[in-house]
């Protein structure tokens, strides 16, 4: 929901004085805009961290905008494998909705904590490699939860399609770099803060993912692009054709 504020605004201080500094920066344009690029990004990651400092992790708008997204595609039907559940936050209320929650983690102390802090008939967590656990499960899941993943990998087409045909339908979040132009801006002037995290290998625009997901027989069902976040709920194409799946 947006806000309705009054025409006349009160001065603000800082940015007056900004303004000023602005004026005697003994600077080019482009050089400015690469300076101010970096610095919106300083200052946008510095207030991303403090909003998790502000905010209980159970109101936080990543969190509760994820929460509306996928909780309503999810039935008493759906067989839920969480990849990369860290500590279990996104897991716990899935199985709120789903017949059954498995997460999984490389991250050994993650799982422990995880374990520890949610506990419910519905739900496990594992220490292991997802593929390894699905070739081993006799589990029939249904939807397959990627939770900013892909965009930690040197590989995901194969990562992707070495999962596909074990599930039905797939959810996917990661960050949008189209969130806004200044991204392209950064792009352009070859700005080396041009990440949302170090780790990241891959910022994925929204036709590049779409264009990642075709490739792996993966189809787009329905999209949110909220919160500089690409929320997609997709279907396994294979299923699609057969008439299998929601």
């Amino acid at each position: 929901m947006g806000v309705r504020i009054e025409r006349k605004k009160p001065k603000q201080f800082l940015l007056s004085f900004v303004y000023r500094l602005h004026k005697l920066l003994p600077l080019g344009s482009r050089m400015k805009l690469r300076l101010y690029l970096d610095l919106e990004w300083i200052f946008d990651r510095l207030a991303m961290e403090m909003s998790f400092k502000t905010y209980r992790m159970d109101d936080h708008p990543f969190r509760t905008t994820a929460r509306e997204f996928l909780i309503d595609r999810l039935d008493g039907s759906s067989v839920v494998l969480d990849l990369g559940c860290n500590q279990g936050d996104m897991s716990v209320y899935l199985a709120e909705r789903a017949r059954k929650v498995i997460g999984v983690d490389h991250d050994g102390i993650a799982i422990e904590n995880a374990r520890r802090k949610y506990q419910r008939g519905n739900l496990e967590f594992h220490h292991l490699d997802a593929l390894e656990y699905l070739e081993q499960s006799k589990e029939q899941f249904t939807v397959l939860v990627l939770s900013h993943i892909l965009e930690h990998l040197d590989h995901p087409e194969a990562f992707l399609k070495s999962f596909k045909d074990h599930f039905r339908n797939f959810y996917i979040e990661l960050p949008d770099f189209d969130k806004s132009y200044l991204n392209h801006y950064r792009d352009d002037l070859g700005s080396s803060l041009i990440y949302t995290d170090d780790d990241h290998v891959t910022e994925f625009d929204r036709y590049e993912l779409k264009d990642l997901l075709d490739r792996c027989g993966i189809e787009i069902v329905e999209a949110e692009y909220r919160f500089g976040i690409q929320r997609l709920w997709c279907r396994n194409r294979t299923d699609a054709v057969m008439g299998v799946g929601k």
